[in-house]
């Protein structure tokens, strides 16, 4: 589906389940796109109205005109809410670079948030050295195709079980790269180095908030996750057995299942 959430944007997206029922939002991965949340969406969509929207540049979504960030991202989220008139709080699930939105959504829109998951992801901004791999990474997507990106990512992306016992989900996870333009993973990029740093939020969240670890997740470890748990009031912490950074797709049984526990049905 396309929305045209302004006279200049447009957001590709996935829509599924029963639009009077309470709305479950996903936020994707880089260098993934919506379709990451496929198995979570076939699992809640009979109980759930679920959106996943595609950031900037990914799917049909238009790609950045100016400065890429997350606070734009996180508007372009509220406008195409607006524009399928959902104005009522949703649960927001953000993975990675969506859990980097989910913060900026939080921060700018917090009374449209009824619950928070965020999964493999961290509130601190890059370091002085992630900034200059960031940067590493940004002028390969430039002289590389996303199929290339990917592939240089998925020791990070993917842990040890996964790319040694799951070759569908490895292969899936190039699949849903594999589309991409390497000028708009390079904007993503951007915003990824120059997201300004959430720390301070964490006291201040104040709605029901799941927490969620791979426990191979070598980005953002479990250790790191655990901690930012302690910082968020009414936070839950849930480690994922046997998977990476992309625990919604490595471990798909047991994140479902925490997810359920968490959102009551």
């Amino acid at each position: 589906m396309i929305a045209p959430i302004s006279s200049s944007q447009q957001l590709s997206y996935i829509r599924a389940g029963d639009p009077y029922a309470p709305k479950l939002v996903f936020l994707h991965a880089f260098p993934l796109s919506s379709e990451m949340w496929r198995p979570q969406i076939e699992e809640f969509s009979s109980q759930f109205d679920c959106i996943a929207p595609d950031f900037r540049g990914i799917g049909e979504s238009t790609p950045f005109e100016t400065r890429p960030s997350f606070t734009m991202i996180a508007d372009d989220v509220r406008l195409l809410l607006n524009h399928l008139h959902i104005f009522q709080q949703v649960t927001l699930c953000g993975l990675s670079m969506g859990g980097y939105c989910a913060f900026e959504f939080v921060r700018s829109f917090p009374d449209r948030v009824g619950k928070l998951i965020l999964c493999d992801t961290r509130p601190d901004a890059d370091s002085e050295q992630a900034r200059k791999t960031r940067n590493e990474l940004l002028e390969f997507a430039l002289r590389n195709n996303a199929s290339a990106v990917a592939e240089k990512m998925l020791p990070k992306l993917l842990g040890g079980t996964t790319r040694n016992e799951k070759p569908d989900v490895v292969g899936r996870v190039k699949e849903l790269a594999a589309p991409h333009r390497t000028e708009h993973l390079a904007a993503m990029i951007q915003a990824l180095r120059d997201r300004r740093d959430s720390t301070e939020l964490l006291p201040n969240i104040k709605v029901p908030t799941l927490v969620i670890s791979g426990e191979e997740d070598e980005i953002s470890t479990p250790e790191l996750m655990r901690d930012m748990a302690l910082h968020i009031p009414n936070a839950k912490f849930v480690e994922i057995e046997k998977a990476g950074h992309l625990s919604n797709l490595e471990n798909t049984p047991d994140f479902n299942a925490a997810l359920r526990e968490f959102v009551g049905k």
